[in-house]
């Protein structure tokens, strides 16, 4: 198979044009996904992306894999990326794509280097992340923000919300250093958690101020990683609700690099900017 490998601030992906010839039934299984994205044993990455045609109501379809092989809804650095590939490849000479993913059709836009999505409102109904906590412990009828939750690693005070994929955001004390934090040991711990049925991604916050965050993210079947899409927009959102920054443009710094995101509010969607890059290209075989 021929492919490319992206990034997005250091969040890296293997994509593959499935949209014409022997590819376009392609079909992949759990642990070929996990061999390719392996950094030892394969090419390396933090997921896999399958380019796919798809019907008239959108352009292309996102057939996106984490990097132990499981499917996922969709990956915001992941659709940016596709989207900077398709451009490059020329598969669409648009400069807006509809990209269907599992968690609906996404508006991309391709701004010269920089790629804005439209990853549509965020869900803050518990059964729509999902996650089993109950209508008491929601905040003005609607936020699940400010649970405990009791771990063996302690307490941690829990604020969930879906960017079509389960986001769970953790603001650290001012005491504490989000460098220095054993996020090996929370995140796995809090990801597969009971209370998330279809476990979560997993955000740790430092406030710098009232437009700026600094994130470390636990992925979803992945680990830690430089930098996640969703889980920037999540967290600048629940932020927001708290009021721990002002609404509108706020920028989230992670180990890879910075992300924009843009939220006016509840009843808005939430816009994710940010650069991409073209790392390098080959073959593989799949074993």
């Amino acid at each position: 198979i021929k492919f490319s490998k992206l990034h997005g601030q250091g969040n890296d992906f293997i994509i593959v044009d499935a949209t014409m010839g022997s590819l376009s039934d392609f079909k992949i299984t759990e642990e070929q996904v996990a061999k390719m994205c392996d950094r030892h044993f394969g090419i390396g990455a933090d997921g896999l992306i399958l380019v796919r045609d798809n019907a008239a109501d959108s352009d292309f379809f996102m057939d996106y894999y984490n990097q132990d092989g499981t499917i996922a809804e969709m990956c915001g650095n992941g659709i940016r990326c596709m989207a900077r590939f398709i451009h490059d490849k020329k598969l669409s000479s648009r400069s807006i794509l509809k990209i269907l993913t599992r968690a609906g059709i996404k508006k991309v836009e391709i701004l010269g280097d920089e790629i804005k999505v439209d990853m549509g409102k965020p869900v803050f109904e518990p059964s729509g992340i999902p996650v089993n906590i109950g209508p008491q412990n929601l905040i003005n009828g609607y936020f699940a923000g400010n649970y405990n939750l009791a771990t063996k690693n302690g307490i941690f005070e829990i604020n969930c919300v879906s960017m079509g994929n389960p986001h769970c955001v953790i603001f650290l004390k001012k005491n504490q250093d989000i460098d220095n934090i054993p996020l090996e040991k929370w995140g796995p711990e809090i990801e597969n958690n009971r209370i998330f049925p279809k476990k979560t991604n997993v955000e740790f916050i430092k406030i710098i101020n009232e437009s700026t965050l600094k994130m470390r993210v636990w992925e979803r079947g992945v680990g830690e990683t430089l930098a996640c899409g969703t889980g920037a927009c999540a967290s600048a959102v629940c932020a927001a609700v708290l009021k721990k920054v002002a609404t509108g443009n706020v920028t989230v710094n992670l180990p890879g690099g910075k992300l924009k995101i843009i939220w006016e509010g509840i009843e808005n969607s939430v816009y994710l900017e940010g650069t991409t890059e073209n790392v390098f290209e080959g073959e593989y075989t799949l074993q």
